[in-house]
Parts: structure tokens; C-alpha cells; sequence
């Protein structure tokens, strides 16, 4: 019985390890650093045929097909302003990085390879571990107590949801991207169109990330529509 318990919480400490490791490298693994700013204008910037009004009817036009909704449309400023909610994840959310932060961020990077090291260490640890252990055989008494826990586990399963937030009120993630569209004229047929988008990611009330939204194919679509509605 002593040898199973420890057994057990051998495995279940384990296990943690594993699940707390996994997180932290997936974290610092799926959000891109933003690009500098001279890098950032290059990718975001493009120019057209039309004028200034011609382009900003195409460009909300665009931003409709795309479920945007318009929030602001100034055409002294020559500025479109628009905002989408959405379930699900349209464009990864950038970073930002504050100036000198860039040996922290290194550092960070190190973390994460060495984390992910460690992962794979322990992962194989359990593994070996689960299979050289010896399946002793349990007497009636332990069995009763399993069927014991398992029952007293089903009666306050409700708690137990909680615990994990599987019932608080916490509610569903939720990402909210704030697009804004500048246009300046070179010509009178000729137009400079800058996007910038903003992103950010909610679970529930809690804003948990939020960055520039510099992600290649996001922009790449966008200037694909505009210049095929152009052309209509």
C-alpha cells in the first residue's frame, strides 16, 4: 500500500512538472516579436491607382466583406477606422519590446530551449517509468477504497469544475482586432494606402495579450482585395 502511494504521488508530481513546462514553452513559442518600425511600414504600405475618395470607397468596401464594422471615416485626415470581434484567432498578436529589452528577450529564448530540454527529459523519465514499474496485484480492501474515491470523486464533481474553471465566470476567449487605414494622395490618381492593426486576446473579461498584428499573409490579403475591388 505505502509502496503504491508513493508511486503515486511520484507519477502525479511528474505529471505536473510536464503540464507546467509544456505551458510555459508553448507561451514562448507562439507570439512573434514586432518588427522594427522601418520593417514594420514596408510591409504594411502600399500604392494604388485612384484617387483618395475612389480608394477609401474600395477600402470600406473591403473592410465589410472582411466583418469589419466602421468605427470612424474622416476624409479630411484621410483616415478609416474600423473594429472586429471574433471566437477565434484571425492573425497572430505581437509583442512589443520595450528599447533595452532585447538581452531580456534573449534570455527568455534560452529559457524556453531549456525548458523544452527538460520536457522531453522528464516525459521520457515517466515513460520508462511507467513501464519497468510492477503491477502488484491490490488486495479487496484497496479496491473498495478506490471504488470509495471514485464515488466521493462523481458526488463533488460540481466543485471540482469549479476548481479547475470549468464553471466560473470567467467566460469564453474572445479577439478584438482595430484596424486603421490612412491614405494620402501622390497624384490625383495615384494613392498611398498605410495599415496598422492592433490586436487583442480575452478570456473572458481579462485581457491577456494585445500588440501590433504584423502577421505577412494578413496584410497580403488585404492589399489582394482592395486592389481586385479597385479593378471592379
Amino acid at each position: 500500500m505505502q509502496k503504491s502511494l508513493k508511486y503515486g504521488y511520484s507519477r502525479g508530481a511528474t505529471w505536473l512538472l510536464v503540464i507546467y513546462l509544456s505551458v510555459m514553452v508553448s507561451g514562448c513559442a507562439t507570439r512573434p516579436d514586432a518588427l522594427p518600425p522601418e520593417e514594420a511600414r514596408i510591409l504594411q504600405t502600399r500604392e494604388f491607382n485612384g484617387s483618395p475618395d475612389e480608394v477609401a470607397k474600395a477600402v470600406s468596401i473591403v473592410l465589410q466583406e472582411m466583418h469589419y464594422t466602421l468605427d470612424n471615416v474622416d476624409m479630411g485626415l484621410g483616415i478609416i477606422t474600423a473594429t472586429r470581434s471574433s471566437e477565434y484567432s484571425l492573425a497572430p498578436i505581437s509583442k512589443e519590446l520595450q528599447s533595452g529589452n532585447t538581452e531580456f528577450s534573449d534570455e527568455l529564448g534560452t529559457f524556453c530551449l531549456v525548458a523544452g530540454g527538460i520536457v522531453l527529459a522528464v516525459l521520457l523519465f515517466s515513460w520508462i517509468f511507467d513501464k519497468t514499474d510492477d503491477d502488484d496485484d491490490e488486495d479487496e480492501e484497496e479496491r473498495h477504497e478506490r471504488r470509495d474515491r471514485s464515488y466521493h470523486s462523481h458526488s463533488h464533481s460540481g466543485s471540482s469544475w469549479s476548481l479547475f474553471g470549468g464553471s466560473d465566470d470567467s467566460g469564453p476567449d474572445s479577439y478584438t482586432y482595430t484596424m486603421t487605414i490612412n491614405m494620402e494622395a501622390l497624384t490625383l490618381q495615384q494613392t498611398k494606402v498605410y495599415v496598422t492593426v492592433q490586436g487583442k486576446h480575452r478570456e473572458g473579461n481579462e485581457v491577456v495579450k494585445s500588440g501590433p498584428v504584423q502577421d505577412q499573409q494578413f496584410y497580403i490579403d488585404f492589399f489582394t482585395r482592395l486592389q481586385t475591388t479597385l479593378n471592379n
